[in-house]
């Protein structure tokens, strides 16, 4: 029989395997679905939210300002015709908790390699993701060619 857990554990506060199976009593298990599930108050899966409106809306309120850092993008307009450079921000875990764009972050070694050891880890969390879609082989064999390069 499978187990199930989370993929990070201590994240939720429900156990998985209980809030798998409310789930799987589901019609269809979509966002909306298991969060009305979740508002009886007798369920696993309630344990797994916020329902202190205002904790769950100052956390929302962040989740929206990242993605509003995330994806603002400098566009660099070059002489040619061809497309113009875009630039990300992306989120380097150092002692310095900020977004800056990839160009300052590649003149900072430390920070640089931060990044790409991050890169490197969603690539192989993609890899184990969709090890299973044998279409995608070229692309883990490319994976896998980079991680050990």
């Amino acid at each position: 029989m499978e187990r199930i857990s989370w993929s990070i554990q201590g994240l939720h506060k429900g156990d998985a395997q209980k809030c798998y199976d409310e789930c799987q009593t589901l019609k269809e298990i979509t966002p909306e679905a298991v969060l009305n599930k979740a508002k009886n108050k007798r369920t696993e899966l309630h344990k797994c939210f916020e329902w202190d409106d205002s904790v769950a809306g100052e956390k929302y309120r962040l989740i929206q300002a990242r993605e509003i850092i995330r994806h603002f993008v400098i566009v660099t307009p070059e002489e040619t015709e061809e497309e113009p450079i875009k630039v990300r921000s992306y989120q380097v875990t150092t002692q310095r908790n900020v977004y800056e764009p990839t160009r300052v972050i590649m003149q900072k070694p430390d920070e640089y390699l931060a990044l790409l050891k991050r890169a490197k880890a969603e690539l192989e969390a993609f890899k184990q993701r969709y090890k299973t879609l044998s279409e995608l082989e070229t692309i883990f064999d490319a994976i896998d060619e980079l991680l050990t390069a």
